[in-house]
């Protein structure tokens, strides 16, 4: 038997705003709404691919806002599974998904023209940019900590890149530290220490992703007239970080030579935050 009734009644109070302000705490009916048209729309061939990663976008947005709320990932889980089971029940021809379609794509008629948004957290932000040049590497989606500028480049757009003074040339390596889902399911968040000191993983329970490469930066990527060392790393480490708790942070570890083989290492951590949402707002780039 199919959802059609109950689809309807579902989205009696879709709201489809993008921006960056602040979602009512309280309620997940966001995330439940967004992921339901999401998963029906790329189901039924609804949208256009701008449309529907605008749409994933905005349901990430509500996924992080909704956890930063006090709501428990448990909870939102439950959630994302229901509005998932509606979708698959409901006909594509039917009158109310028709209509919530028709909704969405006037929600989003003006998404295509947006070029910048932010993305905040509980302690920094995403800086995202999708007005990009075809000739000089630039930031597309970006965090800032301690002289260093971490995020996504238009010459590594699957990838993770982080750039820091140019003395950092002189590292051995990099490597990005981040919870590993498969040896701690949840994040560690400790209420006493507010800063992103708190909310890290412990090693015995972390992944590490060493750098791919790196050299000096790209002049677009460092403030005109200086220089900067450019570390790189793999798609799999954005993977991974765009699968993490929003609420918890990774380091950036540089690795220098202290002689008579050990090693200095300078940390600088970052707060995962909305980097799903503003990744899939770069995937509706026009």
């Amino acid at each position: 038997m199919r959802n059609t009734g109950r689809f309807g009644a579902a989205l009696g109070l879709i709201t489809l705003c993008v921006s960056g302000a602040a979602y009512a705490a309280g309620s997940t009916s966001l995330y439940y709404e967004r992921t339901l048209l999401s998963v029906a729309g790329e189901r039924c061939g609804l949208f256009t691919p701008q449309i529907g990663a605008a749409l994933r976008a905005a349901s990430r947005q509500a996924r992080g806002a909704a956890l930063r709320a006090g709501f428990d990932a448990t909870e939102l889980r439950a959630t994302e599974t229901r509005a998932r089971t509606m979708a698959l029940g409901v006909s594509c021809k039917s009158k109310d998904l028709t209509v919530a379609a028709e909704r969405v794509r006037t929600a989003f008629a003006g998404y295509a023209h947006l070029f910048k948004m932010s993305f905040p957290g509980t302690v920094s932000s995403w800086q995202a940019d999708r007005s990009l040049s075809q000739i000089v590497v630039r930031w597309r989606l970006t965090q800032s900590a301690n002289g260093v500028t971490f995020g996504v480049t238009s010459d590594n757009p699957n990838g993770l890149t982080a750039v820091t003074a140019a003395k950092a040339l002189g590292a051995s390596g990099a490597r990005l530290v981040m919870r590993d889902p498969t040896l701690a399911p949840s994040p560690y968040l400790d209420a006493r220490r507010p800063t992103l000191a708190g909310r890290q993983a412990p090693r015995t329970a972390s992944t590490v992703f060493l750098a791919s490469g790196r050299g000096p930066a790209p002049e677009g990527l460092v403030p005109t007239g200086t220089l900067g060392a450019a570390f790189r790393f793999p798609a799999s480490a954005a993977n991974a970080l765009d699968e993490l708790d929003p609420r918890e942070a990774v380091a950036l570890e540089l690795i220098y030579p202290a002689g008579r083989g050990s090693e200095r290492v300078e940390s600088v951590l970052f707060e995962v935050g909305d980097f799903a949402a503003g990744r899939a707002f770069l995937a509706a780039q026009p």
